[in-house]
């Protein structure tokens, strides 16, 4: 594919509509129904083909995915995500009132992914009559319960697996999804039994199987929110304090008020779930995990209080938790709770009858919801009778011939739902139990398990791993088309540019250069190292910006206006602060402050040119040998890591030094005077100066780098969990109530 190839596709604009699936169900298709048991009698929908619509907004993504649709091979492709601008046309069960209908669902943008599944906000382009809440051109939100990523993918399944031995089922078990859906149902009911706000929780509203992603999902309502705005406080060390005050009464009279109320209302929705005999569940909204935080958010169209419009929006939990493998620190609380219920793992297990009897007492609220605690009982039941699940069933399993038949049957049609089992084989396995077992065994073998499953349960992989052994231009097609499968991901995550995506399936020895060369960096350095013509331009553009920053205005406005265009789209700014520092940027405080900036960024790599400098010389000179060398170096490395002063904080504060001097000011200068002389606080120097005069410009400027540096952290440096936080607390907030305090003291003392 050339340039003017990707040119022609982008003139075309939008691809034209293909099939979701191509083709009639052959052997190895997941089924096409899933039974599964209900209180009312009925299953539940399985997955139909039907047709698709377009695969891509993104035109060389769109040809990539048309050539893999295209090849003649004998192996479904099932991708890790969907692309913006799919249609998907799929079967939908409403929660309540229960109703079915086909839906065409178009993805508009993906919105993010974790343990528990990966979400898009969408559109409904056609509804069937009688699908009650779903409406024709309204927007909502779709969740597949399936990670974007392999990685994630796998360590998710391996931790539910040791905890219940099973796959895991709110991806492949419809009794589990649909047993999540109506616990939040009535959760969200409960919650307006309690606090009078009914949309303080994300309404669930239908769930469907994803047959391209071999996944149930769910659609709900689609919340326009943010996380939360990093707020100025002068009074850290009497938060505490605050917090009492907004427990049960939402306040906006407290410093960082959005935190403090924000922490009230998960509080308040976990002592809910309690209540309701949803411990497990409650663990998504528990305060210590550090990472519940985004699962609430505040609607943007509710009112300007710190507590206005807070909504829970995620329901599903992503990791089992396990009793010897805590995670975040609340989990040893979890733990030690779900021991005394006699519970070694922990996940979405519910306490039914106090779940009943909560209901019973508040029945006039309930009338209609009703037949969805008799849904929930048959749901539980066989959701829960589905997996082995040693640590609640025990002995049980050995002891009841029930028990058994029941979780040999889901498993076999997990299995089949995953695409291991073709509906021959799993109706041979149901007639077999010592087939079962040894199948079930087969997945032990590390690596060769699922290969080996496969091809014993799947006649369609049977017949295309045949072929690849017995013809070689078909196995050069399966690997072209495991090499456009590949770009297609890289492509994706920015690996590669559109040229090369389109080059890169037909060159399979620059494709493999670039898989085992690079493929395992980090996204940006395989881009960068795999476009060397772009080096010296970048390398130069790099050690020339700061000084651009310094000496030319319209640099520095461009790069002021870039930050806030950045903080609106984070939700760090409102309109009125916006406008202020828009109205503000001629300022000459302003225009001081974007040079200090400047030469901020040029003492970035200071300290690390020194340590290097030290470690190499020492190395040459003083080492008596290269163990001795390299350990003392790495020590010199460290120390100048770890110390709270290093030389580019030196260079930094005697710049602020100076500008004192020159300016003969002190009082604009004196806190980013004794704060950029500190290693990784002194960039906060500036932004902290600025509270008094521009709150909004400080606070943002101090919230993306509170952003950016906890996103370095794995897992939980998520973007409004409480690491962000705690890091805008320690490198802004602090300072700034340092600085109160003394102050305080000082007017006390008469000075």
């Amino acid at each position: 594919m050339s340039t003017q190839d990707i040119e022609t596709l982008s003139l075309q604009g939008e691809p034209a509509e293909v099939s979701a699936v191509e083709g009639p169900p052959g052997p190895g298709s997941p089924p096409t129904e899933i039974p599964s048991r209900s209180s009312t009698g009925q299953d539940m929908p399985g997955p139909e083909h039907g047709d698709g619509g377009e695969w891509s907004r993104d035109p060389v993504r769109s040809h990539l995915i048309r050539q893999i649709q295209s090849a003649d091979i004998d192996r479904a492709w099932h991708p890790s995500r969907h692309e913006p601008g799919r249609l998907l046309r799929v079967q939908v069960r409403c929660v309540h009132p229960m109703a079915r209908g086909s839906v065409d669902l178009r993805l508009l943008r993906f919105v993010g992914g974790g343990f528990a599944g990966q979400v898009y906000q969408a559109r409904l382009e056609r509804v069937d009559a009688g699908l009650v809440g779903l409406e024709e051109g309204s927007v909502v939100a779709v969740k597949v319960l399936r990670p974007p990523g392999g990685l994630a993918l796998r360590f998710r399944n391996a931790l539910y697996w040791l905890a219940f031995q099973g796959a895991f089922s709110a991806q492949v078990n419809p009794d589990a999804v649909m047993a999540g859906a109506i616990w939040q149902k009535l959760i969200r009911r409960g919650m307006k039994v309690e606090t009078g706000r009914e949309d303080a929780i994300v309404d669930v509203i239908g769930l469907f199987f994803d047959e391209e992603l071999r996944s149930w999902a769910e659609i709900s309502e689609w919340v326009e929110g943010r996380t939360w705005q990093l707020e100025v406080d002068e009074q850290l060390f009497s938060r505490r304090k605050h917090r009492a005050w907004t427990w049960d009464q939402p306040r906006d009279d407290v410093p960082s008020p959005e935190y403090l109320n924000k922490r009230a209302f998960m509080a308040r929705l976990v002592r809910l779930f309690h209540q309701m005999g949803a411990p497990e569940l409650a663990r998504q909204y528990e305060w210590w995990s550090l990472k519940s935080q985004p699962n609430a958010l505040k609607r943007l169209d509710a009112g300007p209080g710190p507590a206005d419009g807070l909504t829970a929006i995620d329901f599903r939990a992503g990791l089992a938790l396990l009793a010897v493998l805590p995670m975040s620190p609340v989990d040893f609380r979890l733990i030690l709770r779900g021991l005394a219920r006699g519970s070694l793992a922990q996940f979405d297990r519910g306490d039914l009858p106090r779940l009943r009897a909560w209901v019973e007492q508040r029945r006039e609220h309930f009338r209609d919801l009703l037949p969805l605690l008799d849904e929930l009982e048959a749901r539980e039941a066989a959701y829960r009778a589905s997996l082995p699940d040693l640590s609640h069933h025990g002995f049980r399993l050995l002891l009841d011939s029930g028990l058994r038949s029941q979780v040999r049957s889901a498993t076999i049609r997990d299995w089949e739902t995953m695409g291991l089992l073709d509906r021959n084989h799993a109706r041979r396995l149901e007639a077999a139990s010592v087939g079962s077992v040894l199948f079930l065994l087969l997945g032990a073998i590390p690596l060769l398990g699922k290969l080996g499953r496969k091809l014993w349960g799947n006649a369609r992989w049977r017949a295309h791993v045949g072929r690849c052994l017995t013809s070689l231009p078909y196995l050069s097609t399966t690997m072209r088309v495991r090499r456009l499968e590949a770009v297609l991901g890289w492509h994706r995550a920015g690996r590669v540019d559109d040229e090369r995506a389109a080059r890169l399936p037909d060159q399979p020895l620059r494709f493999w250069a670039h898989m085992l060369g690079m493929g395992w960096m980090p996204a940006r350095v395989h881009r960068f190292l795999s476009e060397p013509s772009t080096w010296i331009p970048r390398i130069w553009n790099t050690l020339t910006y700061p000084l651009k920053l310094y000496f030319k205005a319209e640099v520095r406005e461009k790069w002021l206006l870039q930050q806030v265009e950045f903080a609106r789209a984070e939700g760090m700014l409102d309109e009125e602060e916006e406008k202020r520092i828009l109205d503000s940027i001629g300022d000459p405080f302003i225009q001081t402050y974007l040079k200090c900036v400047a030469v901020h960024f040029c003492t970035l790599p200071v300290t690390q040119v020194v340590a290097l400098l030290i470690a190499a010389y020492y190395m040459i000179f003083h080492a008596t040998s290269w163990q001795e060398g390299l350990v003392t170096s790495a020590l010199i490395l460290a120390f100048f890591q770890g110390t709270p002063i290093s030389p580019g904080s030196l260079t930094r504060g005697s710049y602020v030094v100076y500008r004192m001097i020159r300016d003969r000011n002190i009082k604009d200068y004196w806190v980013a005077g004794v704060i950029s002389f500190w290693h990784y606080v002194g960039y906060l120097g500036f932004p902290i100066q600025m509270v008094a005069r521009f709150p909004g410009l400080a606070r943002f400027m101090g919230g993306t780098w509170a952003t950016r540096a906890a996103r370095v952290i794995p897992v939980f440096g998520e973007k409004g969990a409480l690491v962000e936080h705690m890091v805008f607390d320690a490198f802004f907030n602090l300072p700034l109530s340092l600085k109160a305090l003394f102050t305080r003291g000082r007017g006390r003392n008469g000075g």
